[in-house]
């Protein structure tokens, strides 16, 4: 209405003064004005795709009647805590805990409209976890837009990780490392082993323009997690996010702990200082234990070839060694085991990606630290080797055959020491089986 006012002004300001200069140079900025508004109104008329603020199966007062938050998992807690688990993958008492640590973190401001509460925040991330299902399926279930669930998702992991990841990955110190060798030694007859190391690949779909920069071996894009865990399968030290082209060893030599491992500025204690142990003897190391896929090094054992014609001692080391570090391969069963994301190639951006394997490292270890969490999940040893997973693959490249004399020797004193002083009495039935 405003533009056609102006057009007919113009038209009566040119009728009557059409040969006044000063009058074309006002009648030239009266076009432009009107170019200007006819513009804006156009932009003004064309259609929104959102029709509404919110669907009428996301308000507030459906999600409270019908949504999952407020009627089964409630139901469930009340009266089948068995299914709580299930569901959650934890007992109320450990959620409520965990809720407790991030809920200043995820709670929002009632400003405009009330904001979804911090426990059902919790609910949504945990839910997404555990059953690998789409934030779509999650969207309906609990009643919440799909866009609302993303950003959920992307902030409650992050506060998973900013507020558990120095209460369950301790920085190590000598009494630390020292803990987890005497554990290894106890659980695993493996003396001064600090930690059992391996690297998996988390699976993902292809991100937009990354070419082969996450193409791994098996013939699909993900990224690395490379842990070190101890003997009560949980992690010590995480690196996260390298792309699914590297080797384990690549990452390891390039990761944080690796390069401070190297330098010794980890706080590795020196056998040194231990006074009436064997050990200190044989002048040996405090050492991390791998696969294959690992360089042998000074602080870094790996098996023997098996391509190669082994002695009795060579197989009693391999069999120990191999006894050692299958905690880590326990460890990321216990995980894929428990959250069902790793059933399947993550669908996200990689930073979303790291997010969410960062949340499930915390609480792995949050909940195994909890004795009910470990007898409810009836998580074994046995169960988890060798169990297929569709989004945690695993890494099994062979790394640099190339060592020190030094870690040459290192070895070589283990395996006289498992053969003579160190031997266990079922070791011999293990090697004769060839089972090493």
């Amino acid at each position: 209405m405003k533009t056609e006012l102006l057009l007919v002004y113009i038209h009566k300001i040119m009728r009557c003064n059409s040969n006044n200069p000063n009058i074309k140079t006002k009648v030239k900025k009266l076009l432009t004005l009107y170019v200007l508004l006819k513009k804006k109104e156009n932009k003004k008329k064309v259609p929104s795709n959102r029709k509404f603020w919110v669907r009428r199966i996301f308000e507030e007062n459906n999600r409270l009647l019908q949504g999952c938050s407020s009627n089964l998992i409630v139901e469930i807690e009340d009266n089948d805590p068995d299914k709580y688990f299930n569901f959650l993958r934890m007992s109320p008492d450990s959620f409520h805990e965990l809720l407790e640590y991030v809920k200043a973190r995820i709670e929002k401001r009632n400003v405009v409209r009330t904001p979804i509460p911090a426990t059902t925040r919790l609910q949504v991330t945990l839910r997404y976890l555990a059953s690998g299902d789409s934030m779509t399926s999650i969207s309906f279930l609990f009643r919440i837009g799909i866009n609302s669930v993303s950003r959920i998702i992307l902030e409650t992991c992050s506060a998973i990780w900013d507020c558990l990841k120095d209460i369950v990955l301790r920085v190590p110190s000598e009494q630390i490392w020292k803990e987890y060798a005497d554990t290894f030694q106890t659980k695993w007859n493996f003396p001064h082993c600090i930690g059992a190391v391996d690297g998996k690949h988390v699976v993902i779909e292809a991100p937009p323009r990354s070419g082969s920069v996450y193409y791994n071996y098996k013939n699909s894009h993900s990224i690395c997690l490379f842990a070190i865990a101890d003997a009560d399968l949980c992690f010590i030290l995480v690196d996260i996010g390298a792309p699914g082209r590297q080797s384990d060893s690549g990452i390891f030599r390039s990761s944080v702990m690796g390069r401070k491992l190297e330098s010794g500025s980890l706080h590795v204690p020196n056998p040194s200082v231990l006074d009436g142990n064997i050990m200190q003897e044989l002048n040996l190391p405090y050492v991390l234990v791998g696969d294959e896929a690992f360089a042998l090094s000074h602080f870094l054992m790996r098996p023997y070839p098996r391509r190669s014609n082994l002695d009795r001692r060579k197989k009693i080391f391999n069999y120990r060694l191999s006894r050692a570090r299958r905690v880590v391969e326990s460890a990321f069963g216990i995980l894929s085991g428990r959250w069902r994301i790793y059933r399947r190639p993550i669908n996200a951006s990689i930073d979303t990606t790291i997010k969410i394997v960062q949340a499930t490292v915390c609480l792995h270890n949050f909940l195994m630290k909890d004795k009910t969490n470990v007898d409810r999940a009836r998580y074994s040893i046995e169960d988890c080797l060798g169990e297929e997973s569709l989004g945690l693959v695993d890494s099994g490249r062979t790394g640099s055959n190339t060592y020190s004399t030094r870690a040459s020797m290192i070895r070589e004193t283990f395996a006289t020491y498992f053969e003579g002083p160190g031997a266990v009495p079922w070791q011999w039935e293990k090697v004769l089986r060839n089972e090493y």
